[in-house]
């Protein structure tokens, strides 16, 4: 970490005013337009880690694994977070936040290993307003940890390449079991680091010196394994091993079932990672990437052996679990993908101004910051990151809330449908009202308020069968449906 350290003041000291001004626009950009999205409607995911994790003792916000939606590192960061800050949205997100903005310079210092700083400022740039970057450096969950870990674990790898020791490998494995500890599907982007580590010092000094390296990554795998088992203890004690390794959204499907999930795979890995971005931009942008990492300049190896492992070490995680993971598991994929976008693009700028590099790094420079600027508006006024349905949304939640806290009495009864109950749960709670289940438990025969969410394509009829205990056939509407923007609450009363 030293290294690391060392290395990017140096870079830093030799880098021109021009980049140095830059790269910190680009920093404030893309720390404007996360504060923008720091405050929008809780979300099913983020709202259930705070009121079920991180609002209980801290022994049990560790220990409870009943379901894989406790990210048990990025809770503790949590729990710590909100005792000292409150229950506010801001509070809940601020380690995804810090982490998630964190990416950012942290895909400029991989731009500089990974190709030259003309590239580097145009990697940033498009890390600075990337909208599913964007979109989990506020929400709180553990995908922007593992995701900026993913980065460091790269330029820690590329310094034991260059001279490997223990301390190195010590603190890989720590970087890494932190990850494990944070979600298991760390092992798609930790292992990857390890294989690449192999195939980039094969490329470099041969097959004999990569051999050599084999007893520390063997040794940091199971330093890694040995910390992970460590941490979990709490949790597989309360829960059971089946929780961590057999849960419904790990268990492996059939081979035919597999096969048959995977073009859905492939969509979702658009519509989740490419968030936002429109189709002949992300269509121009993976030309880039193809040409920034094929184009027969310096450092190409580096970055086809980089691509390489990484992508294939997903493959066969992939293929060995047979279970397509949630498209968002592979967010850290994103800064690679800026890394070659954005050499790429500085190849057509170096092309556009005659190659003269002086007159280059200016146009880097200034086409970074255009692009951070104008697409950044666009992913504001869009909406784009507010408008996604990612991990559960009820995006009038806070107004939900204050509506059913007016006109709900001694008797009445709420009926809503995953994944609208922890946002609507959170917000009753920071308007210090009762809970969904307070509310239920006191239900008599008075009104039944429904909370109908389209944009997770509920129907009223949908949400009624959730409760089946209801007589809906003895109940007609009390006045008309309330309409909020797009959900609508619906009121009856007994004939």
């Amino acid at each position: 970490m030293i290294a690391i350290r060392e290395r990017a003041r140096r870079d830093w000291a030799e880098a021109a005013p021009v980049e140095r001004v830059a790269v910190v626009l680009l920093g404030v950009i893309a720390f404007v337009i996360r504060v923008a999205h720091l405050r929008q409607t809780m979300r099913h995911d983020e709202a259930y880690t705070f009121l079920h994790y991180a609002r209980a003792p801290l022994s049990v916000a560790l220990s409870d694994y009943t379901y894989p939606n406790n990210h048990l590192f990025h809770t503790l960061l949590v729990w710590i977070s909100t005792r000292v800050f409150g229950s506010s949205e801001v509070a809940i997100r601020l380690p995804a936040f810090v982490f998630g903005l964190l990416i950012v310079p942290a895909t400029y210092r991989l731009a500089l290993r990974f190709a030259d700083r003309g590239a580097s400022l145009l990697a940033m740039a498009l890390a600075a307003v990337w909208p599913a970057l964007i979109l989990y450096s506020t929400n709180a969950r553990g995908y922007s940890f593992v995701t900026f870990t993913f980065i460091v674990m790269l330029l820690l790898g590329d310094e034991i390449v260059e001279r490997d020791t223990r301390v190195r490998w010590v603190a890989l494995a720590l970087l890494f079991a932190l990850g494990m500890y944070t979600a298991p599907f760390m092992l798609y982007a930790g292992g990857g680091v390890l294989v690449w580590i192999m195939a980039e010092k094969a490329r470099r000094d041969g097959f004999a010196a990569a051999r050599a390296l084999l007893p520390g990554v063997v040794g940091s795998a199971i330093l890694t394994a040995a910390l992970t088992v460590l941490v979990n203890v709490p949790a597989v004690n309360r829960s059971g091993l089946a929780s961590l390794v057999s849960n419904k959204y790990v268990t492996a499907l059939g081979p035919r079932e597999f096969v048959a999930a995977l073009p859905a795979f492939v969509g979702w890995l658009k519509e989740s990672l490419a968030l936002g971005v429109p189709l002949p931009l992300l269509g121009a942008l993976v030309a880039c990437a193809a040409a920034g990492l094929l184009m027969p300049r310096a450092e190409r190896g580096r970055r086809l052996v980089v691509a390489c492992s990484v992508l294939g070490w997903c493959a066969l995680v992939l293929v060995g679990t047979r279970r397509p993971p949630p498209a968002r598991v592979l967010l850290f994929l994103v800064p690679l993908f800026c890394v070659f976008a954005g050499r790429g693009l500085a190849l057509a700028v170096a092309w556009a101004v005659r190659r003269t590099p002086t007159r280059a790094a200016v146009a880097c420079a200034v086409a970074a910051l255009l692009f951070a600027i104008a697409f950044g508006v666009s992913v504001v006024e869009r909406r784009v990151v507010f408008r996604t349905p990612e991990t559960g949304t009820l995006a009038d939640a806070p107004l939900i809330a204050r509506y059913l806290l007016g006109e709900l009495r001694t008797g009445d009864r709420v009926v809503v449908m995953n994944p609208s109950d922890p946002p609507l749960d959170y917000y009753l709670l920071r308007r210090r009202g009762p809970s969904l289940a307070e509310i239920n438990a006191r239900a008599g025969s008075g009104r039944v308020f429904v909370v109908v969410n389209p944009k997770h394509l509920q129907t009223l009829a949908a949400v009624e069968a959730e409760a089946p205990d209801v007589r809906w056939s003895a109940l007609v509407p009390d006045g008309p449906p309330v309409e909020f923007q797009p959900e609508t609450v619906y009121r009856f009363r007994a004939r």
